[in-house]
């Protein structure tokens, strides 16, 4: 074992929810709760918030939790003041509504289980510190909850309701604080104060895994990737998968574990620079230094103290969020390899958790032959009848444009206009036609209505798309682009936003002038595509110009033809200076044959539109996000008024379970692997379960520093604890849904099944 390894900040088993503890509602579940008391279950050492957060989040599903009028009680013990930090930092980071859905889920994985982190996730912690300390400070001085929109926003005052600190003394709480305190950003030596750079010293993350690494491996220091290698394949890929056939082996990728037995980053979502010391990993460690011995043989020497990282560093954090999923298609096999990573699997997890905890329904799974949307994207056009399908919407689109911009033009009773009018759905269709071969079905609206970027705030290391469209590229400048007109979930559909976009066009913006260009796929084994882009782009440029060419020629000698010049120049995309210098050349002249009037009324007959079409993008934008507001305030009314997290370390029978006001209170309990040893009478667990009582005790499936033997006489050894406990094993067949191989399942026998033993 590692000897070094003092403290664990997750776990090696899914995450669970608690009220699947519970019997189901065909057994009864409402017979058994507590009518006057509370629901209560007891984390001991979960080492993470993952079974909080999942039981918050699919509160839902549980009728009988529903119906029951009194709070459900989350009691958490660790066996240090850090891990109380970290559960409470991770469930605020779920419940904080001033950040969108996908960055608060990216954020809490790094935070979960990356040592070095992006500046930018750094300094989040540095904020969520700060504000995490001045609400444990308010708790335990009873002052009054934080006020204000932004605190509630920010998910302060769901969290001030939420947190019970009455089993905590005094010394705990302010160990707490001291540990939020050193999660701040370093302030700079030239600047501080001594003091302050006392109380939140700079730490080297890099420098102190590579120390930890020197001391595990020892003279094999040099050959560590190779002892990495075996512990994957020798060990993590025989323990196989849950649910899954053992011979897949594990859903975790080894470039992925390699990647986190190396540098300490399980979860690299963007390309950034992770150099950050994750410091809510950081805690101090108690011991004794060996300076002699006693008549007994005992090392005697100075208590001492030492702050630092002592996290785990073989077993990865990929089990508590990444090996289990509800959705199947994250578990198809190809080549005998997952097509999924771990990874994937733990971002998925983590949106369907916020997704549930924010609409209370379940995230609908990918069905059969379907494919998730950013694989779509990914992925891209690839057959022929995808281009032809796409380029022929196009056409449709603008030729639909280009008629709707005629008839708007006639109704008008001006022949200039409608002239004018008539050439700019030409140059709309043609436009359209060219951009459909590039694959985007709203090509022909140059403003990129059809091309959204897929997340919000995902801008740091997104790059463009996977194909190369000549002037079409797929770029959104911040998120992913959206290639094929595939749109993100919810968005407009792409025909009906081209025709949109064109009809907008043609009566306020000018359309881009066509381009000759032929858009092809950046791998060049693919000519015969290209031709068929290319032809399919010159057939709709043909359909949609032939009735607009006669009236362009007319009117170019008129008013008519200075206006549809100045559209053009107006609409030239701005990467594509040739062109766009050429459009503006031949649109200066227009206004200036048709004298200074027409120069003059064809700005001043834009701009208010253009100022209404800004006034409703900001309508849209406000109105998005008051509808997220609304998701995340119906979030935390879940958490904050149906749970209470009741935080408790030091001594657990002194505390908790030894207490006869928790004398049979626990519908349910969890124990970690690292802390068998409580399964033992003297700790009194069996005690404060209830009768029927389940319990979920992590195993030694996933630990890879035993063996198989070793981690088999480990799951025997703890069978003989809990049976000395006054625990009884439940048949695999009865474990709870959520349960895999990682754990076993006891139950405490009803009196009348004790009874009834002794007669067996």
């Amino acid at each position: 074992m590692d000897e070094h390894n003092v403290h664990h900040f997750w776990g090696i088993s899914p995450a669970l929810d608690l009220g699947t503890l519970l019997p189901s509602d065909t057994d009864g579940a409402a017979d058994v709760l507590p009518v006057d008391q509370p629901v209560r279950f007891l984390q001991v050492a979960p080492y993470d918030a993952r079974h909080t957060l999942t039981t918050m989040a699919r509160l839902g599903r549980h009728p009988a939790l529903l119906k029951h009028s009194q709070p459900i009680c989350l009691f958490v013990w660790e066996d240090s003041p850090e891990g109380l930090a970290r559960h409470v930092l991770l469930a605020a980071v779920l419940l904080d509504g001033g950040l969108p859905a996908r960055q608060r889920a990216e954020l809490l994985l790094e935070l979960h289980g990356n040592a070095v982190l992006r500046q930018r996730a750094a300094e989040y912690l540095d904020e969520k510190a700060r504000q995490l300390e001045g609400l444990f400070v308010g708790l335990a001085a009873g002052q009054p909850p934080p006020a204000g929109p932004e605190a509630e926003a920010r998910g302060l005052g769901a969290l001030w309701r939420m947190l019970d600190l009455s089993l905590l003394k005094f010394q705990e709480k302010d160990l707490i604080v001291e540990a939020l305190q050193r999660w701040r950003l370093p302030p700079p030596p030239a600047t501080a104060s001594a003091a302050a750079v006392a109380a939140c010293p700079p730490y080297d993350m890099v420098a102190a895994w590579d120390g930890r690494c020197r001391k595990q491996y020892g003279e094999r220091y040099d050959f560590r990737r190779n002892m990495i290698d075996w512990d994957y394949h020798m060990r993590l890929q025989p323990a196989g998968t849950p649910g899954c056939d053992p011979a897949a082996g594990s859903i975790i990728h080894f470039h992925h574990f390699r990647h986190w037995r190396l540098h300490g980053v399980a979860h690299e979502l963007r390309d950034s620079a992770y150099s950050a010391a994750n410091r809510s990993l950081l805690s101090t460690a108690y011991g004794r230094t060996k300076e002699f011995k006693d008549r007994a043989g005992k090392d005697v020497g100075r208590s001492v103290s030492a702050w630092g990282f002592w996290a785990d560093i073989l077993n990865s954090p990929y089990h508590c969020f990444g090996t289990l999923c509800e959705d199947p298609s994250f578990y198809k096999v190809t080549n005998k390899q997952f097509v999924r990573t771990a990874v994937d699997v733990a971002e998925h997890n983590v949106m369907a958790l916020l997704h549930e905890l924010r609409t209370g329904e379940r995230l609908a799974p990918v069905g059969e032959g379907e494919e998730a949307h950013r694989a779509k994207v990914a992925r891209g056009p690839t057959s022929l009848e995808d281009l032809t399908a796409t380029s022929a919407a196009a056409a449709a689109a603008a030729a639909a444009a280009g008629a709707a911009a005629a008839a708007a033009g006639a109704a008008g009773g001006s022949a200039a206009s409608g002239a004018a009018g008539e050439a700019g759905g030409a140059g709309a269709g043609e436009a359209a036609g060219s951009g459909s071969g590039s694959g985007g079905e709203a090509a022909g609206a140059s403003s990129g209505a059809g091309q959204h970027g897929e997340g919000e705030g995902e801008g740091e290391g997104e790059g463009e798309g996977d194909w190369a469209a000549g002037t079409g590229a797929a770029s959104s400048g911040k998120g992913q682009a959206v290639a094929e007109g595939q749109e993100a979930p919810g968005a407009p559909d792409p025909a009906a936003a081209a025709a949109a976009a064109s009809t907008s066009t043609s009566t306020s913006v000018p359309a881009p002038a066509p381009t000759s260009s032929v858009p092809t796929y950046s791998s060049g084994g693919r000519a015969q595509v290209a031709k068929a882009m290319a032809a399919a782009a010159a057939a709709a440029a043909g359909a949609a110009g032939a009735g607009a060419g006669a009236a362009g020629a007319a009117g170019a000698a008129g008013a008519g033809a200075g206006a549809g010049a100045a559209g053009a120049a107006g609409a030239a995309p701005g990467d594509r200076p040739a062109e766009g210098a050429a459009a503006a050349t031949s649109g200066e002249a227009g206004p200036a044959a048709a004298g200074p009037e027409a120069a003059a009324a064809t700005p001043a007959a834009a701009a208010p539109v253009d100022e209404a079409a800004r006034q409703k993008m900001a309508a849209e934008e406000a109105a998005v996000r008051a509808a997220e507001a609304a998701l995340d305030a119906a979030a935390r009314e879940r958490a904050a008024g149906r749970f209470r997290l009741v935080l408790c370390t030091g001594d657990l029978a002194k505390n908790v379970t030894g207490r006869a006001k928790y004398g049979g209170a626990f519908s349910g309990l969890t124990l970690g692997h690292r802390h068998m040893h409580l399964l033992e009478p003297g700790h009194r667990l069996v005690e404060a379960a209830a009768p029927g009582a389940r319990l979920v005790a992590e195993n030694a499936r996933h630990l890879l520093q035993l063996t198989k033997e070793q981690a088999a006489l480990f799951a025997t050894k703890m069978d003989e604890l809990a049976a000395a406990g006054g625990w009884r094993p439940l048949p695999a067949a009865q474990w709870p849904a959520g349960v895999t191989e990682a754990a076993a399942v006891y139950v405490k026998p009803s009196a009348a099944a004790a009874a009834a033993a002794p007669a067996k």
